[in-house]
């Protein structure tokens, strides 16, 4: 008995809860699924067609201007590496330039200096000939004074050791003839 007791609970159960299900607010009817369908096919051609195409066109357009940028990027990147090559060329040409010119100032720093310095010796040169020239000038002024004078002094000895008056011609040459040998020696 107590198994149709729980049968028949049971199954007042079941019909309750059909009659419950039929009148549920929150499950959808078949009016309401068929609006439902309707409207998202609606929403669905809409966004497909008309709503997504310039959202498209934008996203590809950006990616082609990305493009172009990495591009644009990549050239001025190339050109600036060219640029620098360029560069470091045409320093490296003045460099070497530079240290040419340097080498041609150096040579005509030592030929002007050359130069200089051999018309330094030519003067010093003909300033030793012409101090020699002066200096043998000068023995031969001093040479014929000092034989006037000794010539003087020996003709004034002479007389007055022979006490009488002896000829300054011939006795001059005696004189000459002494102090030339004592010049040689």
């Amino acid at each position: 008995m107590l198994a149709y007791v729980f049968a028949e609970t049971a199954a007042s159960d079941v019909a309750e809860a059909a009659a419950e299900a039929a009148n549920n607010p929150i499950l959808p009817t078949v009016n309401e699924m068929f609006w439902t369908l309707v409207f998202f096919a609606i929403l669905w051609a809409l966004m497909k067609f008309v709503l997504l195409p310039p959202i498209m066109r934008g996203f590809e357009a950006r990616t082609a201007k990305l493009r172009e940028d990495e591009g644009a990027a990549e050239a001025a990147e190339i050109a600036a590496t060219e640029r620098v090559r360029e560069y470091e060329a045409g320093l490296a040409g003045a460099r070497s330039e530079a240290v040419a010119i340097i080498e041609a100032a150096r040579a005509e720093g030592d030929a002007q200096r050359r130069e200089v310095v051999g018309a330094a010796e030519a003067e010093v040169a003909s300033l030793r000939a012409a101090a020699a020239e002066e200096i043998a000038a000068a023995k031969a002024r001093a040479r014929a004074e000092l034989t006037g004078n000794i010539t003087d002094i020996a003709v004034g000895a002479a007389s007055a050791v022979l006490d009488k008056q002896v000829d300054r011609s011939t006795s001059s040459q005696v004189v000459d003839d002494y102090v030339a040998g004592q010049g040689r020696n």
